[in-house]
């Protein structure tokens, strides 16, 4: 069965290498992971086009409600509800951020609203695009009011973009993703020419966001890069394993329980978020919010074992 993931050399692409060699070796089931990216890989299994992929919980309620999230082209994504897409488990988090100069004026994101600032983000698509862009809104920033203010809103296809931008002196602000229990080789390299600082959250904003949007409210330790000088709250988005409907009972199970006893093996080669997981953690964003059903297996699995009641 085909697993779609993220571009090689991410988290998501190492956690479905790593479980494509558990599936392989334990499982007796042949998983081969593949590129791909939150929208396109739900879209895939949509299609009936592979049974397994990656997206990200921001996505849930538009999912299953139909809102469109991305427009290329003339194609709009999510503008009907999934009929076919269900969820399999929640895995890994990931970290959304806007980042300035560690020297700029801008505390906190409410801050941004009416200045002449130069913003970067990404094209329509990205999650590192649609989640802060729900962050600013609700903070009062919008790309007309940035634009009306006299600054204006660049566009970048990488990451390492961003923060080149942001190092040179180019970008206000910049939106990023991370994780948060590993450093950033982006941020070290950034770090390198010029120290960084995490906006700051606002509390009523924050709680408008989590109410739409089915994201966690993290910290990221002082230290874990030598920018961040004090914990720091951040929102946090988790990765979902979407499942086909098809996909019969007693498969979904397999992996389930593979993936379940083997988290040494995901935490060693996937990501180390993985360690001391169990069901409980794999289920932990089931019933919160707007979001396509659980595959029928997958539930009567965390059923079983006590994760749902």
């Amino acid at each position: 069965m085909k697993f779609l993931s993220g571009p090689t050399g991410t988290t998501w692409y190492s956690q479905a290498a790593a479980f494509s060699g558990i599936s392989s070796n334990k499982l007796d089931i042949n998983v081969d992971a593949m590129t791909g990216s939150a929208i396109s890989n739900v879209i895939q299994i949509e299609n009936g086009k592979a049974p397994l992929g990656l997206t990200f919980a921001s996505y849930l309620p538009a999912m299953s409600t139909g809102k469109v999230v991305a427009t290329v082209g003339k194609t709009e994504y999510f503008k009907e509800p999934l009929k076919k897409a269900r969820v399999l488990c929640y895995t890994t988090t990931a970290a959304y951020v806007l980042l300035v100069d560690a020297k700029s004026p801008y505390k906190k994101i409410s801050d941004l609203k009416g200045k002449k600032i130069t913003y970067v983000t990404y094209p329509s698509g990205f999650t590192a695009r649609y989640v802060p862009e729900q962050m600013l809104e609700a903070h009062g920033v919008t790309y007309d009011g940035i634009k009306k203010a006299g600054g204006k809103v660049d566009m970048v296809s990488k990451y390492q973009e961003a923060c080149d931008l942001l190092a040179k002196g180019l970008a206000d602000v910049v939106s990023y993703t991370m994780a948060t229990n590993a450093q950033s080789a982006a941020l070290s390299e950034l770090e390198s020419q010029k120290k960084f600082r995490i906006l700051a959250l606002d509390p009523k904003p924050t709680e408008a966001v989590l109410k739409e949007i089915p994201l966690l409210l993290v910290t990221v330790k002082k230290g874990l890069h030598a920018s961040i000088t004090e914990d720091t709250k951040v929102l946090s988005d988790i990765t979902v394993w979407m499942v086909s409907a098809d996909v019969p009972d007693e498969t979904v199970t397999v992996i389930l329980d593979g993936l379940v006893k083997n988290m040494d093996a995901m935490a060693q080669v996937g990501n180390i978020e993985f360690k001391g997981m169990t069901a409980k953690e794999l289920s932990r964003l089931y019933g919160k919010g707007k979001q396509p059903p659980m595959h029928p297996a997958a539930l009567k699995y965390y059923k079983a074992k006590g994760a749902i009641k």
